[in-house]
């Protein structure tokens, strides 16, 4: 993958009546190329995952960002504030397993529609988790998920009736995980947890750990950004959507 000019637009995808708008970016020469949903945090899509997803299209990807609140809130783009973090963890409990479930196929849909040569998913935060559910009940590729929560616990609708975790088995691709060692949110016991639920289903994958890091280290702009990690993250992604 090398840098290319891209090309973005927005695209409407009907999901049993109601309409899901996606964003995507994909590089402006034809060719053959991956292509990837990006499930955005809980601040909905807002132009930080917009740009992940831009940066991803300039390295050869095709990738869509669906919108996964449009049930409750279409086109949500909720703020870095505590009203904004606290309307988005409300936007959270609104997800169930076979909405999601349906809203990743579709997206897989277009993406195959796209003449994507493979497909995977990308998530960060709450779309980490979506992330790493959709890859134990659809055909991904590669998974790659920046600092997923709640997927050892049931406190979120999303990972119940049992923790998502529990689901590991039904993963066929190479998972990638990242974690911040001063997450609040992911402790240790979890990311153990993690690594043995994957491990024990012989699932081929990566956890990587940067000890220093805070949740949310990818982003610039957050006080929490933490470049030297977040690139070293980022080489990894496009390694993984290399192989």
């Amino acid at each position: 993958m090398s840098d290319t000019g891209i090309v973005t637009e927005w695209i409407d995808i009907e999901i049993d009546g109601a309409v899901m708008t996606t964003y995507l970016a994909r590089p402006e020469t034809p060719g053959d190329y991956p292509g990837v949903v990006v499930g955005h945090e809980i601040y909905g899509q807002h132009e930080s995952v917009l740009a992940a997803a831009e940066r991803l299209a300039a390295l050869g990807v095709t990738v869509l960002v669906p919108d996964l609140f449009y049930r409750t809130e279409p086109r949500a783009t909720l703020e870095w504030t505590p009203e904004g973090r606290d309307r988005g963890l409300e936007l959270l409990r609104t997800l169930d397993r076979a909405g999601v479930t349906a809203d990743i196929s579709a997206c897989l849909e277009e993406l195959n529609r796209c003449d994507a040569t493979s497909v995977g998913m990308v998530g960060f935060s709450a779309g980490g988790h979506v992330a790493y559910y959709a890859a134990t009940q659809l055909p991904l590729n590669v998974v790659a998920a920046f600092y997923p929560g709640w997927l050892t616990n049931t406190e979120i609708p999303l990972s119940t009736p049992e923790p998502t975790i529990e689901s590991t088995a039904g993963i066929t691709g190479r998972v990638l995980l990242f974690f911040g060692g001063l997450d609040p949110l992911i402790d240790a016991e979890a990311r153990e947890e993690l690594e043995k639920a994957l491990s024990d289903n012989n699932i081929d994958h990566e956890l990587i750990l940067y000890e220093d890091a805070p949740h949310g280290f990818v982003y610039p702009g957050r006080d929490w950004y933490r470049p030297e990690y977040a690139e070293d993250a980022w080489a990894r992604l496009v390694n993984l959507l290399r192989a």
